[in-house]
């Protein structure tokens, strides 16, 4: 199918209502124009209406993305997130929809599979020594004139081209600025859209491919990280001349140099790569990753005591507790939601020992003893966790939650530890919303703890 077919495939108006209903109706995102997605149904019809007609003609136009700023530590400036407005969302995801499947080795591989590569790669004896590479700056760095060529190559219909340089140079603001007189962005990927990383991906697909066709290497890029492995005595000059390669499509690679990110060393030198650290012929967690996996965890428990604190009742207690039970072991085994297994467990699930996990559990243990919580509530194991994840996708145990099979009375008391009997009052589509946006909010928490992983 040709591009253009699936364009219009993607923004026929079935397709449109679909997404709308699936992935933004029940979000909670606002964007600069403060309308609730929700907001949206009492006008779908002609929202739609107005989708079709205007991309179709090649007219349409995003609002501003609404900045919002992710500190990223005391030494680095704060990431910066794009938020659209509800209808652009929906835009963009038929967007992205589209363009995965006129690109479809573009779209970003899972974490977990890198690592088995990389894996199998370290076994097979071949390689004797690698080379990692960060980019600066990554998102808004990219060069529009590399998506443009990589778009010209596959697309050549004009109103789909339109809709993807509108996507890339329509401006991030504050909220209290508004769109005022900012001009359109002529460099990068605003962060954070349904289309970024696919977007990004299309833009570096002709150097990837050209140096994982080496034979003699192994290489992987995974957003700003890139990995090569190479036999002994290559990997310096493999790595310089990627970088060249990095810096002429105007890219900025670090170069090579005493505390810089970009490295070559002997197999035998420890590193890390996506959070993983490979030390000693095993493949671990790093320390930074554990310390922030706990911290998070000792912050549900600090909310508990704050919860405690300002109880009016002892149901106002019990209810407090049963939450800080689910929070937690929400942390530790993560869950399936949205097709997906999510959590730091599920992430780190490529590792060769589990005397980490062991460790982690113990410091579990020790909070609940330090907040008087050991025999109140029943936290779950690291250690069953890593092996239930071996055992397969969500159907195959019940140790994971399902977070996406739950029927309307489990929805319905999972609510309960957040509104209390109120939620016996709400009609089922106000829980259906409602357990949307809490548990959506909550696995976003999740994501929290694999978010700084390079």
């Amino acid at each position: 199918m040709s591009a253009a077919r699936r364009f219009k495939k993607h923004f026929a108006r079935k397709s449109l209502l679909r997404i709308y209903t699936d992935k933004i109706k029940n979000s909670g995102a606002i964007g600069l124009d403060r309308t609730r997605p929700a907001k949206l149904d009492g006008n779908l019809t002609d929202e739609l209406e107005l989708i079709t007609h205007k991309v179709q003609q090649g007219k349409y136009r995003f609002t501003a993305y609404k900045e919002k700023l992710i500190l990223k530590g005391a030494t680095s400036h704060p990431r910066q997130i794009s938020i659209p407005t509800a209808r652009d969302r929906i835009v963009l995801r038929a967007l992205c929809e589209c363009l995965a499947e006129v690109y479809p080795l573009a779209k970003l591989s899972l974490p977990q599979g890198v690592i088995e590569d990389l894996k199998i790669a370290l076994a097979s004896g071949i390689y004797a020594e690698y080379a990692k590479i960060d980019l600066k700056n990554f998102y808004p760095s990219i060069p529009h004139s590399l998506i443009d060529a990589a778009v010209r190559k596959r697309i050549r219909k004009p109103e789909l081209k339109q809709l993807i340089t509108s996507a890339i140079t329509t401006p991030t603001v504050p909220e209290s600025k508004g769109r005022k007189d900012t001009p359109d962005s002529t460099i990068g990927v605003p962060q954070g859209l349904a289309v970024s990383n696919l977007l990004a991906e299309i833009a570096l697909q002709d150097i990837d491919l050209a140096f994982k066709s080496r034979p003699e290497i192994w290489y992987k890029r995974y957003v700003d990280d890139i990995l090569i492995l190479t036999p002994t005595g290559q990997s310096e000059a493999v790595a310089n001349e990627l970088i060249t390669e990095l810096k002429n499509m105007g890219l900025q690679p670090h170069e090579f140099g005493p505390d810089s990110k970009s490295k070559f060393a002997p197999l035998t030198d420890p590193f890390s790569f996506l959070g993983y650290q490979v030390e000693g012929g095993h493949i671990i967690i790093r320390r930074e990753s554990i310390l922030r996996f706990e911290s998070s965890i000792a912050k549900i428990f600090t909310a508990y005591r704050h919860k405690v604190a300002t109880a009016r009742s002892t149901k106002d207690m019990e209810r407090a507790r049963a939450y800080c039970e689910w929070k937690v072991n929400l942390r530790i085994t993560g869950c399936f939601f949205g097709g997906k297994r999510r959590g730091w467990a599920s992430y780190f699930s490529q590792i060769t020992s589990t005397a980490q996990l062991r460790s982690v559990n113990h410091t579990i243990h020790n909070l609940t003893k330090r907040f008087s919580l050991d025999n109140k509530i029943k936290t779950k194991s690291l250690i069953k966790t890593f092996y239930e994840l071996r055992r397969g996708r969500a159907g195959n145990h019940t140790y994971i939650p399902n977070l996406d099979d739950h029927s309307i009375d489990e929805k319905r008391s999972l609510l309960a530890l957040w509104i209390g009997d109120d939620v016996k009052s709400l009609r089922d589509e106000q829980v259906e919303r409602l357990f949307a946006v809490k548990v959506t909010k909550a696995v976003r928490e999740l994501e929290e703890d694999i978010a700084q992983t390079s």
